[in-house]
Formats: structure tokens, sequence, C-alpha cells
């Protein structure tokens, strides 16, 4: 029975990603199609159009290079005007709010299907498939709400799970105890593949060295970690650890896997660029590159130059301006920081004071602007020694631009989440 089941989703699998393999249609034609749907159907981007004086259709793909910038504030503001004339069913989503302003959107059934087709050519090419044994630090159970309903929902949760051969844990409980147990379910579990959140995922396998051994001789084809950016160094610690390749996931919850990065992919992250269109726009400020993403398939809310929030590095783009690679991404606009003064980095760059100590499970940065004084909170496997402590507090000076008796360091058991569990990298203090 079990086995039907999987070869069902492997066929509807293999249907979406025939259906968009197939679709030959150039990013012009499927831009034109999205922009005329969106202006004749979302009221949000007929006020748009109007009051931006755009055109009804584009001759090339470089002249949005010209077009508006669309802030998450500009939907946020305008909930009631992204209700579209021609859906009638739709679920209700929000993003996950690491920013402090989660984005509630709607979304319509089948308009998933081209990214989950992403998803799977990505996890393809690391030898991972529909019907792979896939074990997941992924979500919590909150995310399933509360009351009796929430038990329904957690319960058919489990069973789509047991039907794709999936195993899933808690990605937000990063206590010794609860990754112990973790890492003892993946090993009965025996698993193909492991899906994670980047920062879950990293500390677990701080947290877990003793399993190192038997993590390893488990055949593990390829890990996948997700939800946050991990660094070259950790991405190389989580690969010991599995003694398994690691790739690198790019997406978000209001545009779905725009990107995959895998070792096949010299380490670059390759833009799906049937399904969306990536620009980079590079801050006066601080000369780093935001990631714009206009999407071309039909969905609810079309995002047409939409500023997602996060940073890339080393960007590669076309004739007509169009992202095709890049190496990295790193962290969010939100999680830059300015103390004033002309004193302004990004909370990402002190990853580096947590890469060298591998006593460090996570971490996050505790803001107080009135003194002008940044906190390096981390939670610990064992407590910092005092030299391991003057270490963290001259890095984070250094790559901060400010004085040591500026920079804190403290110990804490619990990290402060977001509402999707994911750690919050910036915390400002009132």
């Amino acid at each position: 029975m079990k086995s039907r089941l999987i070869w069902a989703l492997r066929r509807n699998q293999t249907k979406a990603f025939v259906r968009q393999m197939s679709d030959v249609s150039s990013g012009l034609a499927k831009f034109n199609a999205v922009w005329q749907d969106a202006v004749e159907n979302v009221p949000f981007y007929a006020e748009w159009k109007f009051r931006h004086n755009l055109p009804d259709r584009i001759e090339r793909v470089s002249e949005l290079a010209k077009w508006p910038v669309l802030e998450k504030r500009d939907l946020i503001l305008n909930q009631e005007k992204l209700v579209r004339k021609d859906v009638k069913k739709y679920h209700e989503s929000v993003t996950g709010g690491a920013t402090g302003e989660p984005l509630h959107f709607r979304t319509m059934p089948g308009e998933s299907d081209a990214v989950t087709a992403n998803k799977w050519i990505g996890w393809a090419r690391m030898g991972i498939y529909p019907d792979s044994r896939c074990f997941l630090l992924w979500g919590h159970r909150h995310f399933y709400g509360q009351g009796l309903k929430s038990n329904f929902r957690f319960a058919w949760r489990q069973l789509k799970d047991w039907v794709t051969n999936n195993l899933r844990v808690d990605a937000t409980n990063l206590s010794l105890s609860a990754l112990k147990k973790d890492v003892e379910k993946l090993i009965r579990f025996k698993p193909e593949c492991v899906v994670a959140y980047s920062a879950s995922l990293l500390a677990l396998v701080r947290s877990c060295r003793e399993y190192q051994g038997r993590c390893q001789k488990l055949g593990i084809k390829a890990v996948i970690c997700t939800a946050g950016p991990l660094t070259k160094l950790e991405r190389e610690e989580i690969s010991v650890f599995f003694n398994s390749p690691v790739g690198m996931e790019y997406g978000s919850m209001e545009a779905g896997v725009m990107a995959c990065q895998t070792p096949i992919s010299d380490g670059k992250y390759k833009v799906f660029d049937n399904t969306h269109i990536l620009h980079s726009e590079r801050e006066k400020v601080t000369g780093l590159c935001q990631i714009l993403v206009t999407t071309l398939t039909r969905r609810y809310l079309p995002l047409i130059r939409y500023r997602i929030g996060d940073y890339m590095e080393d960007v590669c783009t076309r004739e007509d301006g169009t992202v095709c690679e890049f190496s990295e991404v790193t962290g969010r606009a939100g999680d830059l920081i300015d103390l004033g003064n002309g004193v302004c980095f990004h909370g990402y760059s002190l990853m580096v004071c947590a890469e060298e100590n591998p006593k460090i499970v996570a971490y996050q940065l505790r803001i107080n602007k009135a003194n002008g004084v940044v906190a390096f909170v981390a939670q610990t496997l064992k407590p910092l020694t005092i030299e391991e402590r003057y270490r963290i507090k001259k890095h984070a000076a250094d790559v901060a631009s400010i004085s040591e008796d500026r920079i804190l360091v403290e110990e804490i058991d619990s990290l402060v989440k977001a509402a999707s569990g994911k750690i919050k990298l910036v915390i400002e203090e009132q």
C-alpha cells in the first residue's frame, strides 16, 4: 500500500516536472503574462501600475531594471488590496517574521507545483528523489495551531510523512538533551537524506560529536540546508560529521524556492530562471547587494521586483541585468546594525566569532543603541573560558570597528526565537 502511495506521489511530481520542462516560453513572455494577470486581478497592482506609470507589457527583460522596487511594507499596508478578483479558494499563509514584520498573504491551489518541481530538480542533482528516506529537522509543533484541530493537523502531517518516507522532528528545541534524542532518532531511521534548518543542524552537529562515527556510517547521500545561511567552513563541518555532501536551498515563504547550491554547481547558487527573475541592487552605504525577486508563475500574490530582504555575494549577471548565479546568501537587511556616529555593520559578519569556537551551538546579538553596546549572546555546550571570551570580544570589535569595551560576551540557556521557531539574529533593546 505504502509503495503505491509513494508511486502516486512520484508520478505527480514527475508530471509537474514534465510540465515545467516542456514550457518553452521565454522569461519575457512569462513576465508579460504574470504582469497582465496581476493588473487585471489584483487591485494593488492596478494602483501600482497607475502610480508609477508602468506599461502594459515590456519588450525586453532589461527594461525591468528601471521599474520601482516593491517593499514588504507596501504589501503589509495594503492587505485588503491583495485580494484577487478571480480566485475564491485560497489558503492563508504568513512569513516567518524573523524581521519583526511578518507578511500575511494568500496562496491558491496548484501554485506551488512549479517551485516544488524546482526543489526536486535541486535534490535530484544530489541523488535524492520523492521516495528517498528523509530525516527532517524542520518546523515545530506550534505550526499546527492550538486546540483539537491542531491535533488533527499534526496527525495528518505525520501520516503524510510516513507515506513519503520522512521522519520529522522539532527544529526549534536546541537543548542538549533534545538534540541528542534527535540524533538518536536519525541513526535509528537510517535516512538517505537530511533536510534541516541551517542553524538547527549546526547546533546538532556541535552538540553530538560523540555520534559522528555512527552518523558517518549511515551512508547518507546528501544533506540539504535551508532557512538561513551557513559559511563555507560550517558547511564543511556538517559534511564531515555525516560523511556526505552538503547543499543549500534558497527560498522564502512568499516566493518559494528560487535557487539551489550543490557541490556539482561549483558551490554556486544557480537561479531557477524558469520560475523567478532575480535582480541585484547594490546599497550605496554598505556596498552589499540585496536580492530583488520577480515571480514568473501564476500565483495568488505575484511579486514584481520585490525586495525580499536578503543579501548575496559574488553576483553573476547576464547582459539583460538578471542574476544567473551567486556564491553566498549573507543574512538579511533587517540584521544591519547601525549604532550611530558612522558605526554600521551587518550582524552576519559576527558569525566568524561562533564559527571558530565549537563550544558555541548558536548565538544572537543584543543591541543597545542608547549606549552603543553590542552583546554577543551564545548558547554553549560548555562554559567559555576567559581566553575564549576575550578572543570573541576582540574579533567582534575588529569586525564591527568599535572598541572592545562596547562588546559584551554572555552565555544563555535559550535564545530568542521568531514565530517560525528560527533564532532571531538581532534583538534590539528598548
